[in-house]
């Protein structure tokens, strides 16, 4: 042995601990800034995942419907105007260009895993079932139980027969769910901050689905829609098992101001992260903007008083707070705009898997870029499931300060 050499290594490597403990114990490794601030809830932004609960479909449904869900897609774009298509081809690539299956082709873990993993945005898509039972039989597995077919990929049959809101997203097609209902997706998402009770504030987005799939698919469940009730039914479920306090509300924003969007544009209502850590956030999507469908849910309840969910609005509507901004490569300026106002933003980083299949990092970057401070992705590792490395990384910690409404000063205190 060279003891000689063993010993150099070991001197060596004195020095470098007895430096780095003196630079650590230095003011100039660790600078406090006299101009230092924490951000707001408006000013982080944060990375999460669309459809976060799904599970792969079984390949031989997908088979079977996909053709007739591609037929019915190809029917409705020849019968939309140049300027309603042009934005439907915009809005999913994937989908006009490669189809139902192609546009489905990612894999999500359990909620919990993303949430350990960094993300801070969950996708629930919610379906009405007030008797329970309503999608526990899907129309293809009838069918290929028919031919035979008997090791169909699970879908969780006790928890769908139960009453009460389903999480799945399109009823028929693609209904594999880690948590096929809300209170226990909901349930998930309290266990794990229970371990974790500093973690930075979740932003949940939650999309009630239409009617309609049961008009084009003979023998498909009625899909109901969202009346008072269900809503309701969405609201007690987030108090029953979350709690009051570990949620923002619209009511803790609008303060005294006329409007929840009043409160909004004065920038100074929304609370700070420290304030928000431990907490949850709830986003209600209104699917193609269709706000009479979803009308409900602001009757009786104006700017969303008494509601634990803030709906996607347009700016001058009175509740709007959470605006939708889904191709920022369209309106590069919009997105910019309305965060500098003081609206909350949700964007796309990618879509039907367009972007991760062809590696193209263009709309993540701008996206990014954009200051939009909940940014969807269905791919956040690498090498992806295409063997590229596209990917969308969750900040450590699950936050960075927001690059458009906030500079050098803003500190996450992690």
């Amino acid at each position: 042995m060279n003891y000689l050499k063993v010993l150099s290594r070991s001197l060596l490597f004195i020095l470098v601990v007895f430096t780095s403990a003196r630079l650590l114990a230095s003011d100039s490794v660790v600078p406090v800034q006299a101009d230092s601030y924490e951000p707001r809830l408006n000013q982080i932004q944060v990375i999460g995942t669309h459809n976060s609960y799904a599970q792969p479909p079984d390949p031989r449904a997908m088979a079977m419907m996909a053709p007739r869900i591609d037929a019915i897609f190809g029917g409705m774009l020849k019968q939309m105007s140049p300027e309603k298509k042009a934005k439907f081809e915009e809005e999913h690539p994937g989908l006009v260009n490669q189809g139902l299956v192609a546009s489905l082709d990612y894999v999500h873990p359990p909620l919990e895993y993303q949430l350990r993993a960094g993300l801070r945005s969950l996708e629930l898509d919610l379906y009405v079932d007030r008797e329970g039972g309503r999608f526990s039989d899907p129309l293809p597995y009838q069918q290929l139980r028919k031919q035979g077919a008997r090791d169909l990929a699970p879908i969780y049959n006790d928890a769908l027969l139960q009453p009460g809101l389903k999480v799945l997203h399109i009823s028929e097609v693609d209904f594999r769910s880690h948590c096929p209902s809300f209170r226990i997706c909901l349930t998930q998402m309290r266990q794990w901050s229970d371990k974790n009770p500093d973690h930075t504030p979740v932003f949940i987005l939650l999309e009630p689905k239409l009617p309609g799939i049961n008009r084009i698919i003979p023998g498909a469940a009625v899909v109901d829609a969202f009346t008072a009730v269900d809503f309701d039914e969405m609201d007690s479920s987030i108090l029953e098992i979350l709690s009051r306090d570990r949620v923002i509300t619209p009511d803790d924003i609008r303060g005294t101001a006329a409007s929840l969007e009043e409160a909004v544009l004065g920038l100074e209502n929304w609370p700070t992260l420290e304030k928000s850590r431990g907490k949850f956030v709830f986003l209600l999507i209104v699917p193609g903007e269709n706000f009479k469908a979803l009308s409900a849910y602001t009757d009786n309840h104006p700017s969303l008083k008494g509601r634990m969910a803030f709906m996607q609005g347009n700016p001058g509507m009175p509740h709007t707070a959470f605006v939708m901004v889904d191709n920022h490569l369209k309106e590069p300026d919009m997105i910019p705009g309305l965060v500098k106002q003081g609206y909350l933003v949700r964007s796309r980083a990618d879509i039907d898997s367009y972007e991760a299949r062809g590696n193209d990092t263009e709309r993540r970057d701008e996206t990014l870029a954009s200051g939009a401070q909940i940014i969807s992705t269905d791919f956040f590792t690498a090498p992806n499931i295409f063997g590229n490395g596209y990917m969308v990384m969750p900040f450590p910690g699950g936050a960075r300060c927001n690059p458009i409404n906030t500079d050098g000063g803003c500190t996450l205190g992690m």
